[in-house]
């Protein structure tokens, strides 16, 4: 019989997608798993991985098995849960730069009512693919309609057209959208709603442009010029054409069914959406 400990292997492979992945997340060399894999292989007669230069991808027996390690994965945290009441467990959960703040925000409430669980942050900008379990929750602006999937609108974000103080205080009495160095974002970043429609309104005079939000906010901030960011995260900055007709963006959390359905993933998502649900009001 398969004992828990290989299969807690497989169900890592199966989330990261490779030994070398698996392995950060479990602590132990690529080299290694690679060798449990191919005892497991051995030992029940056929392949449960299919190796290949894009990754590993799990076999109809390796998918078969991967489930029961889920099923596994929720008892033993159902059982930690009923023996102590205290939630314990590891989350993942994947967002774009411009919501580290909110995101730093969640995980201190969380870690601070659940001291046993702990949280990795992966800051990627590409879609992560949830349905394959590579992470448990994904922050996303986009609603790519996966039937597999979860998604759960918890905000949505206005934009204006800000800039630091110091720089407002140099741009020309009577200025209009086209007096303004614009610090725009990289494609494919810049083709958003809210940046087509701020181009649109004749905010085209490009300063320079950048690949992260974060690299943006700062710059914006440090008075380089101006850039459209949501109102939420624009704390110290002014709008100096006054409010602009921009289209908001909806957030959206993205998750499995059966996260869900473990407690302290459960509780994660929970406290994730209604941190972003306060952030989004208080763009409004």
């Amino acid at each position: 019989m398969t004992d828990w400990d290989d299969l807690r292997v497989l169900l890592a492979i199966s989330r990261r997608g490779s030994f070398l992945q698996a392995g950060q997340v479990l602590g132990m060399a690529a080299s290694t798993l690679s060798r449990r894999i191919t005892r497991l292989e051995e030992e029940i007669g056929e392949p449960v991985v299919e190796r290949s230069v894009e990754g590993l991808r799990l076999t109809a027996r390796g998918a078969a098995l991967t489930a029961t390690a889920e099923r596994l994965e929720r008892d033993l945290q159902q059982q930690t849960v009923s023996s102590n009441g205290e939630l314990s467990g590891g989350v993942t959960v994947t967002a774009g730069d411009g919501f580290v703040p909110v995101l730093t925000q969640a995980i201190d409430r969380y870690i601070d009512l659940h001291p046993r669980c702990s949280v990795d942050l992966l800051v990627d900008a590409t879609l992560t693919k949830v349905a394959r379990g590579s992470v448990d929750i994904a922050v996303r602006t986009i609603h790519l309609g996966e039937p597999s999937l979860i998604y759960n609108k918890v905000a949505s974000l206005s934009y204006g057209v800000y800039c630091a103080p110091e720089y407002a205080s140099r741009l020309p009495a009577n200025a209009g959208p086209g007096d303004a160095a614009m610090i725009d974002l990289s494609p494919p970043f810049d083709q958003t709603p809210h940046l087509r429609a701020a181009r649109a309104a004749g905010f085209v005079s490009s300063r320079f442009r950048v690949s992260s939000f974060s690299a943006q906010l700062q710059a914006c901030a440090s008075g380089y010029g101006a850039a459209v960011l949501p109102d939420l995260l624009a704390a110290g900055l002014v709008q100096p054409f006054g409010a602009a007709d921009l289209p908001p963006m909806d957030v959206f959390l993205v998750t499995r069914p059966q996260t869900l359905r473990q407690p302290h993933l459960r509780a994660f998502f929970d406290v994730l959406r209604d941190t972003l649900l306060r952030a989004g009001a208080r763009g409004r």
